[in-house]
């Protein structure tokens, strides 16, 4: 499969939102404020112990909230109809109808989500591997994790892309895996999106 650069845009970014969301699935509810402030101030978010951050997380009309992430993943999904096989597309809309008639379900769904992309074809799997090693490794650099399992990811995924054309992005790769900071993670993450105008 030849996909067009909106297409695998939107592929990449449906990659980061579902990893997003199922990070914050994996921690609520926050029961302590220690936990809560952390992430909170890690995603600079305006919550200022486990309570609050709680509240804002199941509002709709927070950005952060499950509602919002989701949300962003689904438009993602809406908009990959001629690109996913009719299988995974009809799979993932069924997903997306349980999650919207009840917003409890979208821990599970997001889930079963990434279940039924990874059946996808070499080229889908590709960038939606980018996309959660990406939003992986953001994570990672703001809460202060281990990074490194998520760079070994990041490097092969990188090779793939070069072996299809991208060999501009080896610069910018280099610089971020001799020093994983936010500064060159974020000129990394800019040189990604900037491709994604010009290649494929």
């Amino acid at each position: 499969m030849i996909l067009l650069n909106s297409n695998a845009e939107h592929i990449f970014w449906l990659g980061r939102y579902l990893t997003r969301t199922q990070y914050l699935c994996s921690l609520f509810p926050f029961q302590t404020s220690d936990d809560a402030v952390n992430y909170a101030h890690a995603f600079c978010l305006p919550a200022f112990d486990a309570a609050s951050l709680n509240e804002l997380v199941l509002n709709p009309e927070q950005p952060a909230s499950f509602s919002s992430q989701f949300e962003c993943a689904r438009g993602n999904i809406q908009d990959l109809r001629g690109v996913l096989s009719a299988k995974s597309y009809a799979e993932l809309n069924q997903l997306i109808r349980n999650a919207s008639d009840n917003p409890g379900y979208i821990c599970d769904v997001v889930n079963e989500c990434q279940e039924v992309l990874e059946t996808e074809s070499e080229d889908v799997f590709l960038f939606f591997s980018l996309g959660q090693c990406l939003e992986q490794f953001d994570r990672q650099l703001r809460m202060h994790q281990d990074t490194q399992t998520t760079l070994s990811k990041i490097e092969h995924i990188v090779s793939a892309l070069v072996s299809q054309g991208w060999d501009s992005l080896d610069d910018a790769w280099l610089k971020l895996k001799a020093e994983p900071n936010s500064q060159n993670f974020y000129h990394f993450s800019d040189y990604i999106q900037n491709l994604f105008e010009v290649n494929i």
